[in-house]
């Protein structure tokens, strides 16, 4: 089994994942497309099966035209193409009845005020990640120093019980993994996080998403507000910094998903 792994870099247990699948048996290629010249006339399907860890644009231009090409991803890449657009993925979600905070698509300082005037927002980059351009909208003041974009959005905000924590759960196959991180970020611990059991409504959110888009690993942060889970994102390949034994869960997983095509 050949499997390219489209990422922006290798984290730790990503690389520990590729380790593990090369000791199974696999031949594993890392691609870093936002490091290299790529001859589009020349890009062709070289591997069995392709990861998309990258959320960057040069990533998605490359996997768009492999796809084109016939090539095999782990999560189906138009699925891929759609968690990266936050407008249409709180669209699906949100249609199939998964609780989401409610969304505009903004494209001016005046839009984004409309919706402030019935209460605090957060704004979004529509294809952000790595909390790249968030901010938490209060007052119109608040604006002043935030760039919109054409469009930007527009959600409404939900103040977490839990100030100062997120929530993040993985889905590796049928498994459920919770780890609370510190918010922002500050240390290589607060990466890691602490680890939670995921049940109730944390757990039947996380499965609807997997059964909405027909995937069955990936990961979503959860703002918890007045008792209430709301799915804020949908990360196609998150980091699974947190989860135990993750490169070995991944690495299993990988396999026997390779091994069913």
């Amino acid at each position: 089994m050949n499997i390219g792994v489209i990422a922006r870099w290798l984290n730790p247990v990503l690389t520990q994942c590729v380790e593990q699948l090369r000791e199974r048996g696999a031949q594993v290629t890392p691609i870093f497309p936002d490091q290299m010249l790529t001859r589009v006339a020349e890009v062709d399907v070289a591997h069995d099966l392709y990861l998309m860890k990258a959320g960057t644009s040069a990533s998605h231009h490359l996997a768009g035209i492999l796809y084109a090409r016939g090539a095999r991803f782990l999560n189906d890449y138009p699925i891929v193409a759609e968690l990266r657009d936050k407008f249409r993925t709180n669209h699906t979600l949100h249609r199939a009845g998964v609780r989401v905070p409610d969304t505009y698509m903004a494209c001016s300082r005046e839009d984004v005020l409309s919706v402030l005037a019935n209460g605090p927002v957060i704004v979004k980059p529509p294809m952000g990640s790595r909390v790249i351009g968030v901010a938490v909208i209060d007052t119109a003041a608040d604006l002043d120093d935030v760039e919109i974009e054409k469009p930007t959005v527009v959600q409404r905000y939900h103040a977490p019980d839990d100030t100062g924590f997120d929530h993040k759960v993985f889905r590796i196959g049928d498994k459920l993994f919770g780890v609370h991180r510190r918010f922002p970020l500050r240390t290589y611990e607060d990466k890691v996080g602490e680890p939670f059991e995921v049940s109730g409504e944390l757990a039947d959110l996380t499965m609807a998403v997997g059964e909405t888009y027909g995937i069955q690993m990936y990961g979503l942060d959860f703002v918890v507000s007045e008792g209430k889970p709301y799915v804020v994102d949908v990360n196609k390949f998150g980091s699974y910094m947190g989860v135990p034994n993750a490169p070995a869960l991944l690495a299993d997983f990988i396999m026997k998903t390779a091994s069913a095509l």
